[in-house]
C-alpha cells in the first residue's frame, strides 16, 4: 500500500519536475534539493539549493544556499510559516529519480527555530 507521504512526494515531484531539472542543469552538483512550502493545500513558495555567497545575499554560507533556507528566503514573510508544511525532495541528476534527503546540522537548527519561533507546523524530507 502506498503511503500518503509517498503520494505527496510523488505528486510534488511530478508537478515540479521541470522546475527541479531546470535548477540542476545550472550547476554540476550530483543532485538538486527542491523545497516547497505548503499552506492551506496551496504551494506558497518553491526554491532549490544553489551556489551562493554572502556578497550576493544568501547570508547563510560562503559556498551554497540550501533549499530549506532558500525557500524561506523566497517566501519573504516569516509570518506565513505559521501552520505551513515544508517539504524537501532530492532529485538525482541523470536518472531524475527521487532520493533520500536529510537536513545538514545548520539547516536542522534553522528548521527547529522556524518551528519553535515562527510556527512552521511540519517538515518532510524525501
Amino acid at each position: 500500500m502506498i503511503s500518503i507521504y509517498t503520494m505527496c512526494i510523488d505528486k510534488l515531484y511530478n508537478e515540479y519536475k521541470e522546475y527541479a531539472l531546470k535548477h540542476y542543469k545550472r550547476h554540476s552538483l550530483g543532485s538538486v534539493h527542491v523545497a516547497f512550502i505548503i499552506k492551506h493545500k496551496k504551494i506558497i513558495a518553491v526554491a532549490a539549493n544553489k551556489v551562493g555567497s554572502r556578497s550576493n545575499g544568501s547570508g547563510y554560507s560562503a559556498k551554497s544556499l540550501h533549499a530549506e533556507k532558500a525557500v524561506v528566503k523566497a517566501l519573504g514573510d516569516m509570518s506565513q510559516l505559521r501552520g505551513a508544511t515544508l517539504i524537501v525532495i532530492r532529485v538525482m541528476k541523470g536518472t531524475q529519480e527521487i532520493n533520500y534527503s536529510a537536513p545538514c546540522h545548520s539547516c536542522q537548527c534553522f528548521l527547529d527555530k522556524a518551528q519553535r519561533e515562527w510556527g512552521l507546523r511540519r517538515v518532510i524530507h524525501s
